[in-house]
């Protein structure tokens, strides 16, 4: 535990107690798996892929079933039945096709490049007409996303850190010597502590 080691280093239960505040402010997961917020959002996404996908084919078998039974009461013709096959088919098709596509531009927007906090939030400002997907990339994101960081910064992750006693408060600059906490295991956190006993976690 972080809390053992940083009493056997000497601080006091205030400092720990800020330290623990501040690693959770910050969103700072002692893990020795890197990126396991994305892991898990790319996971949760991917089930509720499959379930749709469940879903969908129960529906289709459902309709299909519907349509056989009034054709074998003669309600429709063969040629008929056919038709509302394919066409329920097709629309089964788009369905997961759509899914796929939002289970995608989920995991898209909750990756670190992005930094959505809520995809909910940022896919109610998107214009998902003007977005299509080849492959992996996708084309009309990036101009989105770029805009709306612009005029809702809220929405997104801050990906900066401000170095204290810097001229101008308002401007964000990165701090060269401070490591990216969120990328370090816990045994890397817990040997840069023991090396930097002054540095703000």
């Amino acid at each position: 535990m972080l809390q053992e080691l940083l009493k056997k280093l000497g601080y006091t239960e205030e400092d720990i107690t800020k330290i623990a505040k501040g690693l959770s402010d910050e969103k700072i997961f002692l893990t020795k798996e890197e990126n396991i917020e994305e892991r898990y959002a790319k996971m949760k996404a991917s089930k509720e892929e499959a379930e749709g996908k469940l879903k969908t084919a129960e529906e289709t078998s459902t309709k299909i079933q519907a349509e056989y039974e009034n054709y074998k009461k003669g309600s429709i013709t063969q040629a008929e039945y056919d038709a509302k096959v394919k066409e329920i088919q097709d629309d089964a098709d788009k369905k997961v096709k759509n899914n796929e596509f939002m289970t995608k531009l989920e995991i898209k927007l909750m990756s670190k490049e992005i930094g959505s906090k809520d995809t909910k939030d940022v896919k109610a400002n998107l214009d998902l007409t003007k977005i299509s997907i080849d492959g992996e990339n996708f084309l009309g994101l990036d101009e989105q996303v770029k805009l709306i960081k612009e005029k809702k910064p809220y929405l997104f992750n801050e990906t900066t850190e401000i170095i204290k006693g810097q001229d101008d408060p308002n401007k964000n600059k990165v701090d060269p010597n401070t490591p990216d906490f969120s990328k370090m295991s816990y045994d890397e956190l817990a040997k840069y502590v023991e090396e930097n006993p002054d540095a703000e976690i």
